[in-house]
């Protein structure tokens, strides 16, 4: 059943791992309801056969600061060493001229640099902020700094995918969730970023350290941390494939914290998403034990005027509409759930949006999710009968965690919310 099985993406990315031993590994998992043992998986300690991540952890900084506990090599864009920076220190690096990098005042020329302790070694790093300088983050693996046309400088973290999907896991769910909770959010995480890889390899990064991708906050070594590090072990390898004219390929696997009832389709992000996992329909009642206002919300009200100057700020065109006369939903789900929505100001002029974009200009812990009600009256803005947290897509945390709590397993809790979806082992 297994000959010829294959996952679609690079070839670079599976350059250390013989095709025969991902296909016996395979043959454990594909077209089983849960997932069988995997206790031999590798250690994060052992770095994963594919190329790191890269994320992006700071955008546009006009500086920021890191330490160590080893000596951090300073590298050229060649990796070629330029020297080093000493260990326990703290050092400041900021934009220098003609696109150079400046480290505690010494100028490295040069677009971009790299920043590096080795791999058992981990970086400190802490962001300026109003006040001064932010609670330190450790980052594994290495530092891309990179100077923009602008004179500002993008961070990006080199780091082993394990090693990521593991920080990523202990930020995305709650301490409290179920260990097969856990282990189906690495399989999620995993299959996200594995796709991203392939889909951005020719880009600056792959993934952002915030909500925009997933969020990442490099090295977590508390409770949860060790809980999400086992469930990424134990899972190592495992992703998210739908089966497609004989290949194996992977998918976005999108998620929110609670879907409200049913999950919508990804297609509105366009046709690359309109996957028959991604489809949307799944009906869900598990997600009914979400708390506060992650199941159902609302009423919310705003003023008319805050409406229009949070759209403003995003969407400067939306400055003609002059004021808010009233907000229709001109198109949804099979579900019912907004879509597209179309403001009209007193100037007599229209703006559409897509209902994501509008909430998220709004506020995404205002208006909670798209699946909502709303009304305009005389300079108020009211959202009603809202229900759910977040877009909607794919996979239900909540959801998940209802599931994992009566018994069922990580593979099978994927299947239900990525219909059609099978577990495939790349490495």
């Amino acid at each position: 059943m297994l000959r010829g099985a294959r996952v679609i993406f690079s070839s670079t990315y599976l350059f250390a791992v013989p095709i025969l031993l991902i296909l016996l590994i395979c043959s454990q998992f594909l077209g089983c309801p849960g997932m069988g043992p995997m206790d031999s998986g590798p250690m994060l300690e052992s770095p994963t056969p594919l190329r790191p991540v890269r994320v992006l952890i700071g955008s546009a900084l006009t500086s920021f600061r890191f330490s160590a506990d080893a000596q951090v090599a300073v590298t050229d864009g060649q990796r070629e060493r330029l020297g080093v920076c000493e260990r326990e220190d703290w050092h400041v690096v900021e934009a220098g001229p003609r696109g150079g990098v400046r480290i505690d005042g010494r100028l490295w020329v040069g677009d971009r640099i790299g920043l590096s302790s080795g791999w058992s070694g981990p970086i400190r790093v802490s962001f300026r902020e109003s006040d001064g300088w932010g609670e330190p983050r450790v980052y594994p693996g290495s530092l891309r700094v990179a100077v923009r046309d602008d004179g500002a400088i993008d961070l990006v973290n080199l780091v082993d995918v394990d090693r990521y999907v593991a920080s990523v896991v202990a930020h995305e769910v709650w301490p409290s969730f179920a260990e097969e909770a856990y282990r189906a959010q690495a399989i999620v995480a995993r299959t996200y970023v594995v796709y991203q890889m392939r889909r951005r390899s020719k880009a600056s990064h792959d993934v952002s350290a915030t909500q925009r991708s997933q969020v990442y906050r490099g090295i977590r070594n508390d409770v949860v941390g060790r809980r999400a590090m086992e469930a990424t072990r134990y899972t190592s390898g495992l992703v998210c494939t739908w089966r497609d004219g004989g290949e194996d390929r992977l998918f976005s696997t999108y998620y929110s914290a609670a879907c409200g009832g049913v999950s919508q389709s990804a297609s509105i992000f366009g046709s690359g998403d309109d996957v028959p996992p991604l489809r949307g329909g799944v009906r869900c009642d598990y997600c009914k034990i979400a708390p506060g206002k992650s199941y159902r919300w609302g009423p919310v009200r705003m003023s008319a005027d805050e409406v229009l100057d949070r759209l403003t700020a995003r969407y400067s065109d939306c400055a003609e509409l002059g004021g808010i006369a009233s907000i229709e939903v001109i198109a949804r789900t099979v579900g019912n759930r907004p879509v597209r929505v179309r403001i009209h100001g007193l100037s007599g002029k229209s703006k559409e949006l897509g209902a994501e974009r509008f909430r998220l200009a709004l506020g995404a812990s205002v208006i909670r999710s798209t699946d909502f009600d709303v009304r305009a009256t005389t300079g108020e803005v009211v959202f009603e009968n809202g229900r759910g947290f977040g877009h909607g897509l794919g996979l239900c945390q909540w959801g998940m965690q209802g599931q994992a709590a009566i018994g069922k397993r990580a593979g099978e809790i994927l299947k239900y919310y990525f219909p059609g979806c099978r577990m495939t082992r790349v490495y």
